[in-house]
């Protein structure tokens, strides 16, 4: 009996030694919320910002993207599971300038998330084709800020600041990962330079499906002439006036192709481009990413995509 005791105790023993080695471990990676400790919780609203955290975050964060791959943001709507991940967040990663406001109800209605506008601090401009408009309200300005890889460096730096602030323990991560990018970043810079070189200077000239591509234009020293919906939104619509004017544009100015992007439907495109003449590229990278493997699911592929494309239709 007196071993069976002794048996008993030291199973006893084990097992307060178990919970209390658990305890402790748990503590040591705790970070209070009663959230799984081990992975900081982030919600970024945008495909793009989701890229971008996800080079930066790496393996210590637990990554949700919100609008996906090839959908439309600008017609988007969240769901009651959206809503609900962005109030369990940790750390929110909005882009604002109006792109996407559904986050702003699920932060009114509660939550302890650190909230980052991604765009803070960025020289925002009007939509290319609004060129004399007065900056002021966000949809005044152009939101496509992510087709300028010097913008994309800025993004990379907030959501690397958000993360050191909201994860103390993984700052050299963070702060490794967003310097080792923002490398990645100016090589597919350089190399979208010589890519769009190839094209001579009469035919720098781009017609899109609508206007997204201001920041693009404005970095690689094109000319936007027109877009099909002449508005920084697809929400918006050309009037019957606009689409002949446009028509006339292409052919008067020698443009060599309209572009089309591969979240809008591409078909008044289409029509626009046979009434003018001239080629249709209908896979252009507007408003998303490409799904993975497209080699266009992160954001120096996709510049480098749209560059090729761009390139081949105008030389």
């Amino acid at each position: 009996m007196r071993t069976q005791r002794l048996s008993l105790s030291a199973v006893l023993a084990a097992v307060v030694i178990s919970v209390l080695a658990a305890s402790c471990s748990s503590g040591a990676n705790s970070s209070g919320s009663g959230k799984p400790p081990e992975k900081l919780g982030v919600v970024a609203t945008t495909v793009q910002i989701t890229a971008l955290a996800r080079q930066v975050g790496g393996d210590r964060i637990q990554l949700r993207g919100i609008i996906p791959a090839g959908a439309d943001p600008h017609e988007f709507e969240a769901t009651a599971g959206d809503l609900k991940a962005i109030a369990e967040a940790d750390v929110i990663l909005r882009h604002g300038v109006g792109l996407d406001a559904f986050v702003d109800k699920a932060i009114s209605s509660g939550g302890s998330a650190r909230v980052v506008t991604v765009t803070d601090g960025l020289p925002l401009q009007p939509p290319a084709l609004e060129a004399g408009a007065t900056p002021g309200a966000e949809e005044a300005l152009d939101p496509h800020v992510w087709h300028d890889p010097t913008l994309d460096k800025m993004m990379v730096d907030n959501i690397r600041d958000a993360l050191d602030q909201a994860d103390p323990s993984g700052k050299a991560d963070y702060d490794r990962n967003a310097e080792a990018y923002n490398k990645v970043l100016d090589q597919a810079d350089a190399q979208i330079r010589d890519i769009l070189n190839a094209i001579p200077p009469a035919n720098r000239k781009l017609v899109t499906n609508h206007d997204a591509f201001g920041y693009f234009a404005r970095h690689y020293g094109l000319q936007i002439v027109g877009a099909v919906i002449p508005s920084a939104s697809t929400q918006a619509e050309a009037s019957a006036g606009e689409t002949a004017a446009l028509i006339d544009t292409v052919k008067n100015q020698g443009v060599k192709a309209i572009f089309a992007e591969s979240s809008v439907n591409p078909q008044l495109a289409t029509q626009l481009a046979a009434e003018a003449g001239v080629k249709i590229v209908d896979n252009l990278y507007g408003d998303s990413l490409g799904d993975p493997g497209t080699g266009a699911e992160t954001i120096d592929g996709m510049l480098l995509t749209n560059a090729r494309l761009i390139a081949d239709a105008l030389r």
